[in-house]
């Protein structure tokens, strides 16, 4: 897997501007609102684009739907706003393939809805970098992920501010390519798959901290930041709070009480019995009830 730093640049790695395939840029519509109209903004004149959505059983909601962008070249209008005022949102990310947009859109488009482990139907969100690169992960054989006409993917990581390169192995001489009509996922790309709604959770729990909780976390680059929120999350799941909400009352809670480690606290085992009481309150009664101990005096008795 290649990766280098958003502030070299997109072709600042070992990846340059290919001359014998196309770039896509696939972006996404519940990122971007109001994508549609906005497309058209940027390019001024004619789209070369394909709606994922259109003509499948998802096209009444087109507004939410994924967009197959071909590029013209790095001067693109789409690829300049794209660049300018998408990479920390994860608004989409390229495709390179030799292959027709018509193609590449055909074969996205059964990609859509796949099968769980279990046979369950489940949709993807395809124009997610983070989900994409769960699925097409670097060095995956044809064989076995279905990669189809996709030669490779530009990926931005929001959380490490980087560029990353996710392409599959080279097909085996015999191999046969699995097809991505009804393609059922394994169990490994399932736990991938989940580990990025953890990942989702976390990100918008830091939008939340840097609007709320200013000056809290000692962390100042944003992959320690988001290092650093991860452990406090697994804190809060281990005093039984497992809901994004809640996860924010408990950082509040944290910065109010100027720590960001339950190891850091005065009287943690008051702390402890009254975050985790025994009785029937739910989780967020415990926080609000513990909020209200830390506005009276982060050192007040909580121990009945």
């Amino acid at each position: 897997m290649s990766r280098w730093p958003w502030c070299r640049g997109l072709e600042g790695g070992d990846w340059q501007w290919p001359t014998e395939q196309r770039v896509f840029l696939l972006l996404d519509g519940v990122r971007v609102a109001s994508l549609p109209r906005r497309l058209y903004e940027w390019v001024e004149g004619d789209l070369a684009a394909d709606m994922l959505y259109a003509g499948t059983p998802w096209a009444e909601v087109g507004d939410l739907s994924p967009w197959l962008v071909t590029l013209e070249d790095q001067d693109d209008p789409i690829l300049r706003a794209f660049l300018e005022e998408g990479l920390g949102a994860e608004w989409g990310y390229l495709m390179l393939s030799r292959a027709e947009r018509s193609e590449v859109t055909d074969h996205l488009r059964n990609l859509i809805q796949v099968e769980h482990p279990a046979g369950t139907p489940m949709l993807l969100r395809l124009a997610d970098p983070a989900i994409i690169s769960a699925l097409f992960t670097d060095g995956s054989s044809p064989e076995q992920v279905p990669w189809g006409p996709i030669e490779r993917l530009i990926l931005p990581d929001a959380v490490q501010e980087a560029w990353q390169v996710n392409a599959p192995q080279e097909k085996a001489a015999n191999g046969q390519p699995v097809g991505a009509s009804d393609y059922r996922l394994s169990e490994s790309q399932l736990a991938r798959l989940e580990a990025c709604d953890r990942r989702r959770d976390i990100r918008r729990l830091m939008e939340f901290v840097d609007r709320h909780c200013d000056g809290w976390l000692m962390a100042t680059d944003r992959p320690q930041r988001h290092a650093q929120l991860a452990g406090i999350v697994q804190e809060a799941r281990d005093f039984g709070f497992s809901a994004p909400r809640e996860w924010a009352l408990f950082c509040t809670l944290m910065q109010r009480l100027g720590i960001t480690s339950w190891r850091e606290v005065d009287n943690s085992e008051g702390w402890t019995n009254l975050l985790c009481y025994p009785g029937q309150w739910s989780g967020m009664a415990r926080l609000e009830a513990a909020l209200s101990a830390a506005t009276t005096s982060s050192r007040i008795d909580v121990t009945t």
